[in-house]
């Protein structure tokens, strides 16, 4: 059962570095081949842009869950949701969901 676990935690593991991987260097020939003809810029290698796609993420919205999924909007709806819920309503949700009110 442990080997199952852990062999899906390697392939997630992997999953995520290759997502990384193909990002970075999706970024890069995008930079190198419309910011750096157009604009003067520098050629960037693999490292440097993996290092600004960093950086503008920890300038620009951090690297916490609301900044990699966008604003927290979802949290949001739900709320608006359940405010719109009568009592009964909520006590069937809770129940359905294990819960006690």
């Amino acid at each position: 059962m442990k080997y199952t676990k852990w062999k899906w935690v390697a392939k997630g593991v992997a999953f995520v570095a290759l997502f990384f991987t193909i990002g970075t260097y999706v970024t890069m020939l995008l930079w190198n081949n419309l910011a750096a003809v157009i604009f003067g810029l520098p050629v960037l290698g693999f490292f440097q842009t993996l290092g600004l796609m960093i950086l503008g993420r920890l300038l620009t919205g951090g690297m916490g869950p609301r900044g990699w999924r966008g604003g927290g909007h979802r949290g949001h709806w739900m709320r608006q949701r359940w405010h719109s819920l009568n009592p009964e309503q909520r006590e069937q949700f809770m129940q359905r969901w294990g819960r006690e009110v």
